[in-house]
């Protein structure tokens, strides 16, 4: 079929349109991008976000302590930066911690005895694309058994746009206990499996633990952490039948308590070491289940390695 130029010129237009027009729509989904929108102003810490979510959340842990510095990052889009210095006024929404609950995870709103907000403007100079929001925190007063959270939400701006999709935002706040983190399976780490008592079973998973894979120790309260990633000689399988298995700690002697919440036969093995080494942040734990059937031995010598 020949379209002759006139036609040609104006399919061209209609398609720029809409080219411009779809860029319109879609424009603050990159909101990272230096070549995305300018001037738009975004809670710049918090993730892409699908259309389904109520709210874009992001999770931030901090150390159990008196007080930490919560800093949150506002943005200003555009290659330039502000156009001057630009005044962004923030405030703190419980609704958006509301929406965001379930009834599986449920998020209780960080009461207000539990942090102080210097101020509630910032200021991103010109030239300058961020800003910094600070909330301080008193995470040493959480209660370590609530899922706390901030609803964060851009009240307005002296100049660009507040952003339609990340202007407000779930910010979930985690307080760590001082035995939180990345551990290391060290030597001396070992584990005996039994088919019955007294019977060792001599099986391939019985044996020492060490150079296993990383364990990880989550928070519970401020003495108790949660061991995960437990495996049996080898590094290969992962140890059942003893779920959310804890370590307590006494601050005063450093003496530790095992129990797992999946096995309640789980204990410390009697006249053996448990106790913790604040000095180099080394657990030694020595545990026993299924004490009267298939018995299982274990000697964990963890070390601290890095935050989780």
């Amino acid at each position: 079929m020949k379209i002759d130029m006139k036609n040609y010129k104006k399919i061209g237009l209609a398609l720029l349109a809409i080219a411009i027009g779809f860029s319109s729509c879609t424009k603050q989904d990159g909101i990272f991008a230096e070549n995305g929108s300018n001037g738009i102003v975004e809670l710049a810490d918090l993730p892409s976000r699908t259309s389904s979510t109520a709210y874009a959340s992001v999770t931030k842990s901090f150390d159990a302590v008196t007080e930490v510095d919560c800093p949150i990052l506002i943005n200003y889009t555009g290659v330039d930066g502000a156009p001057e210095d630009v005044t962004v006024t923030l405030g703190l929404d419980p609704t958006i911690v509301s929406a965001m609950s379930t009834s599986t995870a449920v998020l209780t709103s960080l009461d207000a005895s539990l942090y102080t907000v210097p101020s509630y403007t910032v200021t991103i100079p010109k030239g300058q694309k961020q800003g910094i929001f600070h909330i301080k925190l008193k995470t040493s007063a959480f209660d370590f058994s609530k899922s706390y959270a901030l609803g964060v939400v851009v009240k307005s701006t002296s100049a660009g746009t507040v952003s339609g999709n990340y202007g407000s935002g779930l910010f979930k706040i985690n307080a760590k206990n001082v035995y939180d983190g990345i551990y290391t399976v060290g030597a001396g780490s070992s584990v005996t499996r039994y088919t019955a008592p007294g019977v060792p079973a001599n099986d391939a998973l019985s044996g020492s633990l060490a150079g296993n894979p990383n364990l990880t120790l989550s928070t519970v309260s401020a003495t108790t952490v949660e061991i995960t990633n437990l495996r049996w000689a080898g590094g290969t399988s992962s140890v059942s039948g003893i779920d959310n298995l804890r370590a307590t700690v006494d601050p005063a002697t450093n003496l530790v308590t095992m129990t797992a919440l999946g096995n309640t036969t789980l204990a410390n093995l009697a006249g053996a070491v448990n106790k913790y080494d604040p000095a180099t942040k080394t657990f030694t734990l020595n545990f026993r289940w299924n004490p009267t059937s298939t018995t299982r031995d274990m000697t964990l010598v963890i070390k601290y390695a890095s935050a989780r």
